[in-house]
């Protein structure tokens, strides 16, 4: 066909764009790969030799994209179908090694990544024994990256490129085997339903067939009845023990005995890099998901490892944002699989929807609204990091907050409603400003539509009012009152718990929302609690005057105290200078009498009584000069 021949002929992206089709119309219909002929055309079109000398990447991927959809080769030397899946395997094992690839070029080795997923994913889709293909590509490249065994002692660094390409392969082959152990346990549960299922109908077959026969067969009839249900019993232990046998594979000899197990130790090195040594992006990114992959494996290789994660989530640089993103990600893939060991780090977690990252804000949106839509993680306690990107600067990171609380607000449990009490009281305390604290509660409180849960949250936010800290918390609190729909009971509560705010009533806007609760309850006609709210609008005009009077007076009693405490001190002040002034001529003239000339001693001790009475005088308060600021 016309495709086939751009994919054999074509060159460059028209090539690959051409694979790319081939597979796609392959997920439809495999007929169209499934074939030795095809086979041939595939491994000569994206596989070949042009392939090869071009690197061309893309056309490798989508080759191996179109092999997936071919069935396991049988162990056949003799069928065409299986010779070809061989050289075919043979190909996808070089992609997988790299051994295209060229190490002085870091586009390159990114390119290549797409292509050698595929390849793996390939290679256990035809293979008959994926495990041994992928012990060779591990040892390829081991020696690719430290020479031969001969050499390994003598090799004491790596290219970087290599390193990356080599934890890439190995994380991904850690999580195929685990895959691949589960589809044969699969294939083995259904081999023994489908035994079991044959062996009943031929039994009971057998019994219409002699059913004829009376009475007589009634015993031997019992006699096989007992030896099904005892077949069964047999079967379901058999299947328990499979069942067993597939979880210890994956627990512990993938990441535990297996080929993947002697690498983890130079991997968990390059990934702590505590000595810094490891600067190349492209490694720390490759290490860290072979990481994360190796660790959705093993429940105890997780656990064990997972504050090292997380403290390379909490160290990387600000500018690799792909490293904190793809964490995210693979964080979410633990608490799917090993809810509990994830648990306590769930905070954590939450505090990545602060990063400076758009990307790893939305990454981590993502994978929280997943997992709390599946209830795989607890949103109480962290809702407020959530409700905050209500307010994000990017519009996509706000539908999806909005999207997160329009799922939330459909359950029957009504989770908004039990939130709303911990996302009120972790917001006040951060300080935002008015208008986004606003938005964000007007939002979530439109989700209060019954009249008991408006009832109870408008009791909640009033016994808030005392454990406020500032005027702008009680504010806001009454800002959240006045959003809420207002019923005869609500009244009641208002005019019951009135001594519990009653003190905040000289605000400005705290005073404006009450009253804008009064105004809405009077256009409702439904009330028939006309007296209350008379009582109550003459209460919050009383008590709002009285507050403003006390706070004007407050204000002018603080003012007038620091002016006091000014004067004071620049009384204070000034009286210390004064005594050091006096201190200083006493002492000069003490040194004038002490160290005057000899020839003058006479002369000095006629003037000596002059001196002592004028330092008499100024003891005595009866200076010369006259006190600065007394008056004032």
């Amino acid at each position: 066909s016309i495709l086939w021949t751009m994919a054999s002929q074509a060159e460059g992206q028209l090539r690959a764009s051409a694979m790319l089709v081939i597979s796609m119309a392959a997920g439809a219909d495999p007929k169209i790969v499934d074939s030795a002929y095809r086979l041939q055309n595939l491994y000569d079109a994206g596989l070949g030799d042009y392939t090869e000398e071009h690197s061309d990447w893309k056309t490798a991927r989508s080759a191996a994209c179109a092999l997936q959809r071919v069935a396991r080769a049988k162990v056949d030397p003799s069928s065409a179908k299986y010779i070809i899946l061989d050289l075919i395997t043979e190909r996808l094992v070089a992609v997988a090694r790299g051994d295209w690839c060229d190490d002085t070029n870091e586009e390159d080795t990114n390119s290549w990544f797409c292509a050698a997923e595929q390849a793996i994913n390939a290679i256990f889709t035809i293979s008959p024994a994926p495990e041994k293909v992928s012990m060779e590509i591990l040892l390829g490249h081991q020696a690719g990256i430290f020479g031969s065994q001969e050499e390994l002692p003598h090799n004491s660094s790596a290219h970087s490129l290599r390193l990356s390409r080599f934890f890439f392969v190995l994380g991904h082959i850690a999580l195929k085997l685990l895959i691949y152990t589960e589809v044969l346990s699969s294939s083995v549960r259904r081999a023994n339903a489908a035994k079991t299922v044959k062996k009943q109908e031929s039994a009971s077959s057998g019994k219409q067939d002699n059913g004829s026969d009376g009475e007589s067969k009634e015993g031997s009839d019992e006699e096989e009845d007992d030896a099904i249900e005892a077949e069964l019993g047999i079967a379901a232990q058999a299947e328990a023990e499979t069942e067993r046998t597939v979880a210890d594979i994956s627990e512990n000899e993938i990441v535990g005995r297996g080929m993947v197990s002697l690498f983890t130790p130079m991997l968990l090195r390059v990934v702590a890099n505590e000595e810094g040594t490891y600067s190349s992006p492209v490694l720390m990114q490759s290490a860290t998901l072979a990481l994360c992959k190796c660790m959705c494996i093993s429940k105890s290789f997780c656990e064990k490892h997972l504050p090292l994660l997380f403290s390379v989530l909490a160290k990387a640089p600000n500018d690799d944002q792909d490293l904190r993103a793809n964490v995210v990600i693979a964080l979410g893939d633990l608490a799917f699989r090993f809810p509990n060991e994830v648990e306590p780090y769930t905070p954590k977690i939450y505090a990545c929807l602060r990063d400076k990252s758009t990307r790893v804000r939305r990454h981590t949106l993502m994978v929280l609204t997943h997992l709390i839509l599946n209830d795989m993680v607890k949103v109480k306690g962290n809702v407020c990091e959530i409700a905050l990107c209500l307010q994000d600067q990017e519009p996509r990171i706000r539908d999806m907050a909005r999207l997160l609380f329009h799922e939330l607000s459909k359950r029957t449990n009504s989770p908004i409603y039990n939130l709303l009490p911990d996302i009120v009281s972790q917001l006040s305390q951060l300080n935002l400003k008015q208008e986004v604290f606003r938005e964000i509660m007007l939002f979530l409180l439109s989700f209060i539509k019954k009249e008991r849960q408006n009832e109870m949250l408008m009791d909640k936010l009033i016994q808030r009012f005392p454990k406020c800290t500032s005027i702008n918390q009680k504010a806001d609190l009454a800002y959240c009152i006045a959003q809420l729909k207002i019923n005869d009971k609500c009244i009641e509560c208002l005019n019951d718990s009135f001594k519990l705010y009653k003190d905040a009533l000289y605000d400005e806007d705290v005073l404006k929302n009450f009253m804008s609760v009064l105004s809405k309850s009077k256009k409702n006609t439904k009330l028939d609690t006309k007296d209350a709210l008379e009582e109550l609008e003459a209460k919050l005009n009383e008590h709002a005057a009285a507050g403003i009077e006390n706070v004007n007076a407050s204000k002018k009693a603080a003012r007038a105290k620091t002016r006091a405490a000014k004067r004071m001190a620049r009384k204070k002040e000034w009286e210390e200078s004064d005594e050091e002034e006096e201190m200083s001529e006493d002492e000069s003239e003490r040194e004038d009498l002490e160290f005057g000339d000899e020839e003058n001693q006479p002369e000095n001790r006629r003037a000596a009584p002059r001196v002592a009475d004028k330092a008499v005088k100024s003891r005595s308060g009866r200076s010369t000069r006259p006190r600065r600021g007394v008056l004032s």
